[in-house]
């Protein structure tokens, strides 16, 4: 298949019906509403108005398409193809199913050419981000930046491809060397699997404020983009709502993904999570968290894709791995030390804690976090006792230092109280000696030697 081929069915994105398959996934919810991967431009066409509807239906066949050619890709099934593309659009379909390549695509941004009066034709400008990964490894057969113009017609309900042309296509520059590391005093938002997707800018600008009155300057956000997990099209939303708080309280945003592997589905779904704008407000790096160990080319790859898009975004793994510009590691994070009863309650913890944020005044670091057990906050955002403790200007007394150890040591406490009184006990009665046999008191109350 030749290159011209290659790049032409990277444009094949209008499409009706597609199959649910982890490769068509986005993690981020239903494509009709852009699914943080497709942005409407102002429109420039006339001579009608595109209604809310037909532009909604088409963003899903904007999208659709592509999900159908990976369908039909792993499936060896082509007949939906037919439903989707006409003419030389369908042969090229037919060629990158062929070739065991599919594209995936994000970052669209969409402009309204023209508009026919009759309502079934539309003359679209995209513009858009892609990459068409090598089937034998983690690395790109081509990773670049398109812009094409469409001609699409409704035809028995479907919108299909019937023109385009490529107007530019230019590669993605490559990244820049790993490093350095985003310098963070970072707390969690709440343990992997909160959703903090349905969140408001009041609950946002709480949120924020906490952590900048804790003495810390990063909010940490998990984020689950594994397959089967829950679908939100609000993510990309919520991270502006949150970066726009997050900017208000001079702090930063860390966004912390879970994904199976550094798949191009998983680098779809994370660019749909951070929307099809312009870089999230306070976003200050990416900290990647896949079940294996990640291939060096994949996170270059990831690298490369993201400082396309939004320049110097630092991108992190679990692992370390030197493609990468931080690791987990870069950040000391706080362990609680329950030595010697396995018990910590509430004055020793503010102790450790408070030793642990003095003895780190300069570097990374991680704190815990701001809702779930051992928390910060309440459900209802006030400061919990740890908060309290910690923000407070002077140190506890040392009448707040034993009354910590003496709660997490009571059980020893208790039982050595208990050895001690039995102990007693024994020696009491150890004095009481008892006479020799034989021995025959005297009326003055003594013993009588026995007789000889």
């Amino acid at each position: 298949m030749t290159f011209r081929r290659t790049a032409l069915l990277v444009t094949l994105l209008l499409g009706g019906c597609a199959r649910d398959l982890a490769d068509g996934q986005t993690q981020v919810g239903s494509l009709r509403t852009g699914a943080g991967l497709l942005r409407w431009l102002p429109d420039q066409g006339g001579p009608r108005a595109l209604e809310p509807s037909t532009r909604e239906a088409l963003t899903d066949s904007l999208l659709r398409g592509e999900r159908e050619v990976a369908f039909a890709l792993r499936s060896g099934q082509r007949e939906g193809l037919r439903d989707l593309f006409t003419e030389a659009a369908l042969e090229d379909a037919r060629a990158v199913v062929a070739s065991g390549a599919a594209p995936h695509s994000w970052g669209h941004r969409v402009t309204l050419r023209f508009y026919a009066p009759d309502g079934a034709t539309v003359s679209l400008t995209d513009q858009f981000w892609y990459v068409i990964p090598d089937p034998e490894g983690g690395a790109a057969l081509r990773a670049a930046r398109r812009t094409q113009d469409v001609v699409a017609q409704l035809d028995d309900g479907n919108w299909r491809a019937h023109h385009w042309r490529v107007l530019r296509d230019e590669p993605m520059p490559r990244p820049d060397p790993p490093g350095p590391a985003p310098l963070t005093r970072g707390v969690r938002l709440g343990p992997p699997d909160l959703d903090w997707t349905g969140r408001n800018a009041d609950h946002w600008q709480r949120d924020l404020r906490a952590v900048r009155d804790l003495g810390l300057d990063t909010l940490i956000l998990p984020l689950d983009l594994r397959p089967g997990a829950p679908e939100s099209s609000r993510t990309a939303l919520a991270l502006t709502e949150a970066g726009r708080a997050a900017g208000a309280q001079r702090t930063g945003l860390l966004l912390e993904v879970q994904v199976d592997s550094l798949s191009p589905r998983a680098l779809r779904a994370l660019h749909g999570a951070l929307g099809a704008g312009e870089r999230p407000s306070a976003l200050v790096g990416v900290l990647l968290r896949p079940e294996d160990r990640p291939d060096a080319a994949a996170v270059t790859l990831w690298r490369q894709t993201l400082q396309a898009r939004f320049g110097p975004l630092p991108l992190g793994t679990a692992q370390v791995e030197p493609a990468a510009d931080f690791t987990a590691g870069s950040a000391v994070t706080f362990r609680e030390n329950r030595w010697p009863l396995g018990l910590l309650h509430a004055p020793r913890r503010a102790w450790q804690l408070r030793a642990f944020v003095r003895g780190h005044p300069q570097g990374s670091v991680q704190v815990g976090q701001l809702y779930g057990t051992g928390g910060f906050l309440t459900p209802d955002g006030s400061f919990t006792p740890l908060a309290r403790a910690l923000t407070r200007p002077q140190s506890p007394g040392p009448l707040a230092f034993v009354w910590g150890w003496t709660l997490d040591l009571w059980p020893l406490l208790a039982c050595a109280a208990l050895l001690g009184a039995w102990w007693a006990q024994q020696r009491l009665q150890g004095r009481r000696v008892r006479a020799p046999r034989g021995a025959r008191p005297r009326r003055d109350g003594r013993r009588r030697p026995p007789r000889s």
